[in-house]
């Protein structure tokens, strides 16, 4: 009925009311929501009851405008603080947009640019990113860039858990972008916060994983 103590859970909201979200925050646990596509159409804000025991809200940008009636993602953001102190917007190849509602303070961080193979969790990956930054206390700008990297790289691979990348992965990758000469420096300054946080790179980028077999085509 209730799950056990944590620091952070991720809730997919869905119509009515789900008890175990109330519980989890009456115990401390800080809620990270999400929701899915409203296949009915309705798209009614009070399926985002719960909203009211939640920290942050996710949605992409077609979702938070359908429940807010709104027609941009970033008015959209700012309607959704009126249920929720933190509102979190994805924006797909634009990247992502947040406002606190508690504070006013606003951030908005460009989506990295990738070879997309399977999209599959990249939602997902992007929510655990955000979540790994809350906790650690940083700022609301390096939150949404750690979300939105660890999202980009893990559409350069196949699967959805097969595919989140971990920090041998995040620091392989930043090893290697800051090698590459086209870089823009204004870019590379976005992620600079990772300095402190990666291990030294034990192998090159790209790192390949664990890939799932099942659907891959074999001839005999």
């Amino acid at each position: 009925e209730c799950p056990p103590p944590a620091r952070a859970a991720i809730a997919s909201l869905t119509p009515g009311r789900a008890e175990w979200i109330a519980q989890a925050a009456r115990k401390g646990t800080r809620i990270f929501a999400d929701v899915g596509w409203d296949e009915t159409g309705r798209w009614d804000p009070d399926d985002l009851a719960d909203l009211e025991h939640c920290e942050a809200f996710l949605p992409n940008a077609e979702e938070a405008m359908r429940y807010t009636r709104t027609e941009c993602p970033r008015a959209a953001a700012r309607a959704l603080t009126e249920r929720v102190p933190l509102a979190i917007v994805t924006l797909g190849a634009e990247g992502a947009y947040a406002v606190d509602g508690a504070t006013g303070e606003s951030a908005q961080v460009p989506a990295i640019a990738v070879e997309a193979l399977d999209p599959t969790g990249a939602g997902d990956v992007f929510v655990a990113g955000f979540v790994t930054g809350t906790l650690a206390g940083w700022p609301l700008a390096d939150r949404l860039a750690f979300g939105g990297l660890t999202a980009a790289l893990s559409v350069q691979e196949f699967g959805g858990s097969l595919s989140a990348p971990g920090w041998s992965e995040v620091a392989a990758w930043w090893q290697y972008v800051q090698g590459c000469d086209d870089q823009d420096p204004a870019a590379l300054r976005r992620y600079a916060f990772l300095e402190a946080l990666l291990p030294a790179p034990t192998r090159p980028w790209p790192l390949r994983r664990a890939v799932p077999t099942i659907g891959f085509g074999r001839s005999f």
